[in-house]
């Protein structure tokens, strides 16, 4: 036996990110399946994709990525895959979705790759971007239904920090419209 992680559900040595790539896959299964989709595995790490999600009539090619990289109030997210010599993005004849989890916080987003309009690195904002920054992937965050077809939560209601969507307000209350005329 060797020296180890004793009961931290690790396993002996360095935590790589390869362990770390394939657990995330492992949460992905799970949220989607939860969600009542049915989420296969393609034998093998020879395509762009790492899992396929079955929503009856279309299947999914879905990427995932975990971050926990932190990028001023944000996390950056590599969006592409390496060849030996270069950094290569995501193309959409070679994934459907990036499915990207901010690390310890269960937040995911659900990305057509084609809104990835070809970048290598992107960052996103659970929490708020700095003072002049577009924030273009929160409408991404917990969208679940993009992979039945649906759209984007145009974000109305109220977000519960770390719920991944957004929570209608209370009953009975009065709420002030931000809009101004």
């Amino acid at each position: 036996m060797g020296k180890g992680n004793a009961g931290s559900g690790r396993p002996a040595g360095r935590w790589h990110s390869k362990d770390r790539g394939d657990l995330t896959e492992m949460q992905f299964m799970v949220a989607a399946a939860g969600r009542g989709f049915v989420v296969a595995k393609p034998y093998g790490d020879n395509k762009r994709y790492d899992l396929i999600v079955d929503v009856g009539r279309r299947m999914w090619r879905v990427q995932v990525k975990l971050s926990g990289a932190r990028h001023h109030r944000g996390f950056a997210v590599r969006s592409s895959w390496r060849t030996s010599k270069q950094q290569m993005p995501y193309t959409p004849s070679q994934v459907d979705f990036l499915a990207v989890m901010i690390d310890g916080k269960r937040i995911w987003y659900v990305i057509p790759v084609r809104a990835l309009a070809g970048r290598l690195t992107i960052h996103l904002y659970p929490f708020g971007s700095r003072r002049g920054s577009r924030n273009g992937f929160e409408k991404y965050r917990g969208a679940w239904s993009l992979l039945t077809g649906g759209k984007p939560a145009a974000g109305k209601g109220r977000k519960k920090r770390g719920s991944g969507g957004p929570v209608p307000a209370k009953k009975g209350r009065k709420t002030r419209s931000r809009i101004r005329p």
